[in-house]
């Protein structure tokens, strides 16, 4: 019998996803780890498996929070709210079939990150 990490990949094959919590969670971590000397961190990545299985993953910035969302399905929300007043600075939603496909929007999404505390200092 395969280990229970195997079952996930096999039962989102079965369901039609594009994409597994494995894969998501692997792309998160490899953020996290591109992310080691940037003032822009990953303070937490966490699975849903009831219902449609997700992965959110929580990051900070100077004056920003962020959240990245992802489904099985191959839906993705990418936001960043500005931390002084809770203003929302970026939202995205994009549907893929593969990870590699993620990498525009989150480069948006960083940039964003970055730039929220340069917006603040000009107000």
């Amino acid at each position: 019998m395969p280990p229970v990490k195997n079952v996930t990949v096999v039962k989102s094959r079965m369901t039609g996803y594009p994409l597994t919590l494995s894969e998501i969670v692997s792309w998160c971590r490899s953020k996290q780890r591109s992310l080691a000397d940037s003032p822009v961190s990953v303070i937490g990545i966490r699975e849903r498996t009831e219902h449609l299985p997700a992965v959110a993953a929580d990051f900070n910035g100077p004056d920003t929070m962020g959240r990245i969302n992802g489904w099985e399905s191959g839906e993705f929300d990418f936001e960043v709210v500005r931390v002084l007043d809770g203003a929302s600075m970026f939202w995205r939603h994009v549907n893929v079939s593969a990870v590699d496909a993620l990498e525009a929007p989150y480069d948006d999404f960083l940039q964003q990150m970055l730039s929220a505390g340069a917006s603040n200092e000009r107000a």
